[in-house]
């Protein structure tokens, strides 16, 4: 407190200066002091509920590796010859040994400039070929390089063409024009000693070879000389094969399998297999209890740190009578209690013949002093190794369905958990766009080779290449030359192409309402799709999930009412009854949806904060009103003290006075 001044008493001799402060202190400063005693405590309240909010905040980071199956359905493989075959696994594998043996590796189509033709006598990587156009189709080629005889070409429906244009002609501007068009083709100059000669090479797999035409600025497109070098196709041959494109072949447990690449993703289901080379090999493939133990071991250990720092922060010492700054605090009782709940609960929707229902079920148990959990190692190890799926189910967010075409896909925080009975009344389609007459079978530049496309919605166009094809070669051109689109492809859109009696067929590959697809214009729309063709969009799924119709996307089914929230995908052919899903919440989804709501902005912490904030602005308001009370306090008792001083001296005046008169007086008898 700031104390005033005056000068001392001339009339008394007072200290009135040290007797007005003494007396203002000894009214103030008690009020004063307990005032900084409550900011102090509240102060390290403050500071409580931020090391408690941390300790919450990295207990619910534990939580999320506790969700869903996929830390629970571990599995290693191993690889008995490495030299052969290397193996990495999903959680999709099933258990077992795979016998694998290897007769030829995938190769991927290789053609060079044939040095043998003298316009292909290259001595420098900047010798210029020629300019123009090439255009890239890939499929199945049957060409026999030893008589250099170019058969037939088979179009792969699921591989575009593409075209690039050449402006610089030399092998440099050739190579890095084919690299850059990113359509999986590579090219490089290769110097043989001799001649520098420029390689182009497809990715591996048979249907993947390279059938490459030229326009040549040149204005002969076939002739050993400009661009033309560079045809590989019935018309010339013009470059030299140096690997033919080959499918992986192999057997699996004695059946024969034929891939198109060396790395086999979804031959075995859950397992991506690398071949190296021709051989054998046992693949062996069991349960890996490693990612979920450690997720466990992870929440436990966040939650004994979680326990430790509220037993630190509610503690009382005996020895010093000293309290934590939270000892007896409301916030964290609630905080504690609502913990106690979930973790002493079995998890609600699992049946009551589930093995696991309780954390004591899987060997953790909590200790009743102070509170900390504990892991019986075995008991745990016993659990993921024979029902990790259930220990999944103690944990996490599941939605388990009878029907094994019917799958969980997600559910909101207040979805309630249970079983719901699931009826579809009509399943989802894809859009379609069917021809009135059988496609004409030849296109011819300029005149029918162009089609203009909607696919979801989104415009297209493509450019048939010329040429008398069959109505199944037709429809694999069609389907190349629109899942070619790049604006398609990078949509996740695509198209499927069938032939039917030559009547051609546009399937979309998703399904529901957004899924429509037409030819809307272009030079060939008639002559492929005939004068009055179909195209009938795509229907969401309809049906009900629980008690009450869901809403519908594509093949997801998303619940209303009772259901509110849970969104299923149903997949095959039956309508009708399709079984039931039973969703449960477990403990980790529980403690999550605590955690998040404790520590959101709204939540109670924070309210706590903003309580003792507004606690200590109240301090502060009071320390104002205090040092008014002080300046009127000391002013009132200065105003005093000068009043008296001011009497004592007109009475030390009037006894001075006195006392001169009175020896003035003569004395009796003197």
């Amino acid at each position: 407190m700031v104390g005033i001044t005056t000068s001392t008493g001339l009339g008394s001799g007072l200290d009135i200066t040290g007797i007005v402060n003494q007396l203002v202190s000894a009214e103030i400063t008690p009020k004063a002091n307990r005032l900084d005693q409550k900011e102090v405590r509240l102060q390290a309240q403050i500071s409580a509920v931020g090391t408690l909010k941390g300790s919450m905040s990295n207990f619910q980071s534990s939580l999320s590796a506790l969700r869903g199956q996929l830390n629970f359905d571990g599995r290693s493989a191993i690889s008995s010859n490495t030299s052969v075959a290397d193996v990495t696994t999903t959680e999709t594998a099933a258990s077992g040994n795979y016998n694998l043996s290897v007769t030829q590796l995938a190769d991927a189509h290789s053609l060079v400039t044939d040095s043998s033709l003298t316009a292909a006598q290259f001595t420098s990587e900047t010798d210029v070929l020629g300019t123009g156009t090439l255009t890239f189709k890939f499929g199945t080629t049957a060409y026999d390089p030893v008589t250099d005889t170019y058969t037939s070409f088979t179009q792969n429906a699921d591989k575009g063409s593409q075209s690039i244009t050449i402006t610089d002609g030399s092998l440099v501007g050739i190579r890095d024009a084919i690299n850059n068009a990113g359509m999986g083709v590579t090219a490089s100059i290769i110097n043989d000693g001799t001649h520098y000669r420029l390689a182009i090479t497809s990715t591996t797999g048979e249907a993947s070879s390279m059938e490459i035409t030229v326009a040549d600025d040149d204005g002969n497109n076939t002739d050993a000389s400009g661009l033309s070098l560079l045809d590989f196709s019935s018309s010339a041959t013009n470059l030299s094969q140096t690997h033919a494109g080959q499918d992986a072949l192999l057997s699996i447990n004695g059946v024969s399998v034929t891939n198109a690449s060396n790395t086999l993703t979804s031959t075995i289901s859950g397992l991506n297999v690398t071949l190296n080379s021709a051989g054998t090999s046992t693949i062996t493939v069991s349960q890996d209890t490693s990612s979920a133990k450690s997720a466990i071991n992870g929440f436990v250990k966040a939650y004994n740190g979680l326990v430790s720092t509220m037993n630190k922060l509610s503690a009382y010492d005996p020895a010093t009578k000293v309290g934590g700054p939270l000892q007896g605090d409301v916030t964290l009782l609630s905080i504690r209690s609502q913990l106690n709940t979930i973790l002493a609960s079995a998890v609600d929707g699992l049946p009551s013949d589930a093995p696991y229902r309780i954390l004591a079920d899987v060997g953790i148990t909590r200790s009743s002093s102070d509170g900390t959990m504990t892991i019986d190692s075995a008991k745990l190890d016993a659990a993921l190794q024979n029902n990790p799926k259930d220990v999944a189910n103690l944990f996490g967010d599941q939605g388990n369905a009878t029907d094994s075409q019917v799958s969980y896909v997600e559910s909101l925080s207040d979805t309630p958990v249970g079983n719901y009975a699931v009826d579809v009344t009509s399943l989802a389609t894809q859009g379609t766009f069917v021809g009135s007459a059988a496609a004409a079978l030849t296109i011819t530049s300029g005149v029918n080779d162009t089609l203009d496309i909607s696919l979801g919605g989104v415009a297209g166009g493509i450019t048939l290449t010329p040429g008398t094809y069959t109505a199944a070669t037709l429809a694999a051109e069609i389907q190349a030359a629109i899942n070619g689109i790049q604006t398609y492809s990078n949509a996740g859109l695509s198209v499927t192409v069938s032939e039917n009696a030559g009547v051609l067929t546009l399937t979309s590959n998703r399904y529901g309402s957004s899924s429509a697809v037409s030819v809307t214009g272009g030079t060939g729309q008639t002559d492929l799709f005939g004068s009055s063709p179909v195209a009938t969009d795509g229907t969401d799924i309809v049906g009900s999930i629980g008690s009450a119709a869901g809403t519908g996307s594509g093949q997801e089914l998303t619940g209303d009412a009772g259901a509110l929230g849970l969104k299923i995908k149903v997949t095959g052919s039956a309508t009708g009854s399709r079984g039931s899903i039973t969703l449960t919440r477990g403990i980790g989804v529980q403690l999550d949806a605590l955690m998040a709501s404790m520590l959101d902005t709204n939540g109670m912490l924070n309210d706590k904060t903003n309580s003792i904030n507004s606690s200590i602005d109240d301090i502060n308001a009071q320390r104002d009103q205090l040092l008014v009370r002080q300046t009127a306090l000391h002013d009132r008792l200065q105003k005093q003290f000068i009043a008296l001083d001011t009497l004592v001296g007109q009475l030390t005046a009037t006894s001075n006075s006195l006392a001169s008169q009175l020896a003035s007086l003569p004395k009796i008898g003197g």
